[in-house]
């Protein structure tokens, strides 16, 4: 057979045989570096994929699929795909392993965007123990993404596509300065010419676990460029439906790889999540954890609750529709809603402001980024009473909100967004900014935010009602009952 003929344009379509005993039948998946098709092991009637490569003998394509299959099958564990067997036909190599029935995560996610923690959590504990074993046999996989990890029947994961890991021992396929990989999974430390080190395939799995829970990638941008200065440079965006798996993504994703959990903490911190019977709630080692983590990222929003409390009112405007959402206990003690207070929301009073919020939303108090926050499901405010001074930025309120900011970074960070209604304001003898933003991933509207700074003494205060695009009546309503009812305290 011609190297990259195709059995489905051939006349031996269902009958070629690969080593004279591989039957192919049909392509499941091609891409750059070859082909993986589904077939029959005629010997002792078994299923197998069959991996081919595009390289002929003697080219470096031979060696980088032989060491793919030296390197799974130095590692004995459920969770990583099992090397039957290797040939090498007419010079072309082929590696024929385990058929996992079913699809992978890359799949998984374009079909249902975001997965729920627990699920989320469970499928990144199978890679963790799989690199775990991995690592400890000398082998480091250095391209953990979505597309190489398969989900198969009976809840099943496994990590396959070992093509440029790294084997303690052997000398590296590729030359000093040259690079592989995939940019967006790829850790900063690799990206510099650091020797790779299990970190660096913790680091890609942290990556793995945020796309999960947050639906995107974290780092990837619309050019080569901007995904290598994103993982070099940029913070690691806001954790907007992480609770409880917080904690594991955040310090997964430091820059300082010696400052990363090892793969044991990691494996444990993601089983607690996985086996939890009820809403996890991050345990108190691991929101002081969180606290050290919290320093190294920017706005790393790890303890938002996405949570929908009881069925209330959000904004004050009567019952709540839809089915009842079950309820998770709360951070800490609500305040009890003032006598003062309008209906349907309570009076909140915190050391530096007091304000009104809906009845029944869970308050996070400051986080180390001095924001103050509250949410109820999708919905979320946040309050940032003075925490930059006007005169270590610009007198032009409109320039902060626009390119300083912290709370709108994930809006500059998006693949691409929308700005409206941008105004300057005098009210009650303070200068204000305000603005509308639209978030948007792909071809999907996400969030709609309405933004307030104001110049107070001196200070900068910011307000941020934020909540699903298609829902704006209610975060405008959210929004200006804040914004009519905040008042700082001296």
């Amino acid at each position: 057979m011609v190297v990259g003929e195709d059995p489905e344009t051939s006349a031996m379509a269902g009958q070629w045989l690969v080593g004279g005993r591989y039957r192919l039948t049909e392509r499941l998946g091609a891409g750059g570096m070859g082909a993986v098709w589904a077939g029959r092991d005629t010997l002792v009637d078994r299923e197998v994929a069959v991996k081919e490569a595009h390289a002929t003998e003697g080219g470096p394509g031979v060696e980088r699929i032989l060491r793919e299959a030296r390197a799974a099958a130095r590692v004995d564990h459920p969770a990583v795909v099992t090397v039957h067997d290797v040939v090498v036909e007419d010079g072309h190599p082929w590696i024929v392993m385990e058929r996992v029935h079913g699809e992978s995560l890359a799949a998984r996610l374009e079909r249902d965007g975001a997965l729920p923690e627990r699920e989320a959590a469970r499928i990144g504990l199978e890679v963790a123990q799989a690199l775990a074993a991995a690592h400890a046999r000398g082998v480091l996989h250095r391209d953990v993404k979505p597309g190489n990890v398969l989900l198969g029947s009976g809840g099943r994961v496994v990590l396959t596509d070992f093509g440029i890991a790294y084997i303690a021992g052997e000398e590296a396929l590729t030359r000093s300065g040259e690079f592989v990989g995939s940019l967006a999974y790829t850790a900063p430390e690799r990206m510099g010419g650091q020797r790779p080190e299990p970190a660096s395939d913790l680091w890609s799995l942290g990556v793995l676990l945020y796309e999960m829970v947050e639906g995107g990638s974290p780092f990837r941008r619309g050019s080569m460029e901007g995904t290598v200065g994103a993982v070099l440079t940029a913070e690691v965006p806001p954790l907007r439906r992480a609770v409880a798996l917080a904690p594991v993504i955040t310090a997964l994703l430091a820059k300082d790889p010696t400052a990363r959990p090892t793969t044991r903490t990691v494996t444990e911190m993601l089983r607690d999540v996985a086996t939890a019977t009820v809403p996890v709630r991050p345990s108190s080692a691991a929101r002081s954890r969180r606290r050290v983590w919290w320093a190294a990222a920017l706005f790393g929003a790890a303890a938002l609750a996405v949570v929908t409390p009881p069925a209330v009112d959000r904004f004050g405007d009567g019952p709540a529709s839809g089915p009842s959402p079950s309820a998770s206990p709360a951070p800490r003690t609500s305040p009890k809603p003032s006598p003062t207070a309008t209906s349907g929301y309570e009076r909140v009073r915190e050391a530096e402001f007091e304000l009104e919020v809906p009845a029944g939303w869970r308050h996070h108090g400051e986080n180390a980024h001095a924001q103050y926050i509250y949410t109820s499901g999708e919905y979320e405010l946040i309050v940032v009473p003075g925490r930059d001074a006007v005169a270590d930025y610009t007198d032009d309120l409109m320039t902060y909100q626009r390119e300083m900011e912290m709370e709108l970074q994930p809006y500059r960070d998006t693949e691409w967004g929308t700005a409206s209604g941008l105004r300057t304001l005098e009210v009650d003898g303070h200068t204000s900014a305000e603005g509308q933003f639209t978030w948007q991933h792909g071809e999907v509207l996400q969030r709609y935010v309405r933004n307030r700074v104001m110049n107070i003494d001196g200070r900068i205060h910011v307000l941020v009602a934020s909540g699903p695009e298609a829902e704006r009546d209610a975060v405008s309503r959210l929004y200006d009952h804040v914004v009519k009812t905040y008042t700082p305290r001296s």
